[in-house]
């Protein structure tokens, strides 16, 4: 198992970014990729913290992509063009770098909380780069999460990112599934203690109707904490491999 710490300049944040990524060592030129997505205060290392990613990788033989997201919600901002810049500069760049596959049957993304919101928005924008989706406890109402007082993100903060009504309607889950009525599978996972387990519920009724088969939820105990998504990542892959 090769673990790869990378830091490269993007032309479009002006910046440093930072990705860790574990590639299996048997060989193939191109392999699976899931990418693997932050919370909110988290980085590229936050996932290997708290899981055995390498083992993970090793078992699917997968290539498993860890790209820092600071605290920029996966989304597009006067400060922080991230959406952009993930879909039309990082996507590609991880995509020559490492022995990959680009096509979207062998592409998976997921994330836990901010970052599952992420993994959401950007597959359903997205279907022709990734086949699957699985959020852990993911934030499916960004102005709900802005009003709950259960919320780490000060409001401050998230009124950077979404800075009027117009661009929070524009970044809720429901609405962007609505304009691009994306055809691919979908996986929420969410604790039965979790702050945001009302907001899941709705958002699993919703994709109920509109995925039908093409949805599975997975009602499990626990909380918003890495103690859930851990215990559960395990069950996102086997699902990946579905």
């Amino acid at each position: 198992m090769t673990l790869i710490n990378l830091s490269y300049r993007t032309n479009y944040l002006h910046t440093y970014f930072k990705t860790t990524a574990v590639v299996p060592d048997t060989g193939k030129s191109e392999y699976k990729a899931v990418w693997l997505l932050h919370g909110y205060t988290g980085d590229d290392s936050a996932w290997i913290r708290h899981a055995n990613i390498e083992e993970i990788a090793r078992k699917h033989d997968w290539a498993i992509i860890m790209p820092e997201a600071r605290n920029a919600f996966y989304s597009d901002s006067n400060f922080i063009p991230y959406y952009s810049f993930f879909i039309n500069e990082y996507i590609p760049k991880i995509q020559s770098l490492l022995p990959i596959s680009t096509d979207a049957s062998d592409n998976y993304i997921a994330g836990s909380s901010m970052g599952g919101y992420g993994a959401l928005k950007i597959a359903f924008k997205n279907p022709d780069k990734f086949s699957k989706v699985a959020g852990l406890s993911p934030i499916v109402d960004i102005e709900k999460f802005r009003n709950n007082p259960k919320s780490p993100m000060e409001k401050k903060t998230f009124d950077t990112i979404f800075d009027s009504p117009k661009k929070i309607a524009d970044n809720q889950l429901v609405n962007i599934f609505n304009r691009e009525h994306p055809q691919l599978k979908v996986l929420t996972i969410c604790g039965d203690d979790d702050y945001m387990h009302e907001d899941n519920i709705m958002f699993k009724n919703f994709l109920g109707v509109h995925l039908k088969d093409s949805f599975t939820y997975m009602a499990v105990d626990g909380d918003h904490s890495w103690n859930t998504w851990v215990g559960n990542i395990d069950n996102v892959m086997n699902w990946f491999e579905k």
